[in-house]
């Protein structure tokens, strides 16, 4: 038996706190220090304001992609109830609601009621209405799109938000450090604008 050197490049999630568990002999310590090399905290979609609308509307070009039902969209309701919906499911919950939604409407159009999430639309704010501008090389509503990875989520966040947020608030947005952000920025060729160089 000969051992061989790999190259790989790992990824691990978790929703536990593995400081801690390590910390207490919950987790093996030199296994998480072993892993804990760059660390990416990903917010929940109730803390993402209008971006889980966009990330509803790319699941839902994605279903109707799959369905052959051309371009779906939602209504004025149906985008005012994802976005202060809580999803305490999570990405999996706002998936799931949308699929349902495709298979179920009868037009183009998704109504709220589709969604099959409990809320009332009555008396909800709208200082989030205005929709998020597209994305410079992200897909568009009646484009296929493919699953939001870390990387998808890090470069689309990062393009979105980098001409009007400095380097510090897009790295705090992220939960990550400056030189974390710099170094993501390198691996992943999304260079710095004029704008955030300036201000951050």
């Amino acid at each position: 038996m000969q051992s061989q050197k790999v190259d790989v490049r790992l990824i691990a999630a978790t929703h536990r706190d593995l400081k801690t568990l390590a910390k207490t002999g919950q987790f093996r310590e030199d296994l998480y220090y072993r892993l804990h090399v760059i660390a990416l905290r990903l917010p929940p979609l109730r803390e993402r304001g209008n971006d889980v609308v966009e990330i509803a509307k790319a699941f839902l070009a994605r279903q109707g992609e799959r369905m052959n039902s051309g371009e779906l969209h939602f209504s004025r309701d149906a985008e005012q109830a994802i976005r202060h919906y809580h999803w305490p499911g999570n990405v999996r919950e706002l998936e799931n609601a949308i699929e349902r939604a495709a298979i179920l409407s009868e037009s183009q159009e998704i109504d709220a009621d589709l969604l099959g999430i409990d809320i009332e639309l009555d008396g909800l704010d709208e200082e989030f209405d205005e929709p998020l501008g597209t994305l410079h090389g992200a897909a568009t509503s009646n484009e296929p799109t493919e699953d939001l990875s870390l990387e998808d989520y890090f470069q689309h966040f990062v393009l979105e938000h980098q001409d009007h947020m400095t380097e510090t608030e897009l790295a705090r947005k992220l939960g990550i450090s400056r030189k974390c952000l710099w170094e993501r920025r390198q691996r992943l060729g999304i260079p710095r604008r004029k704008s955030s160089t300036t201000a951050g």
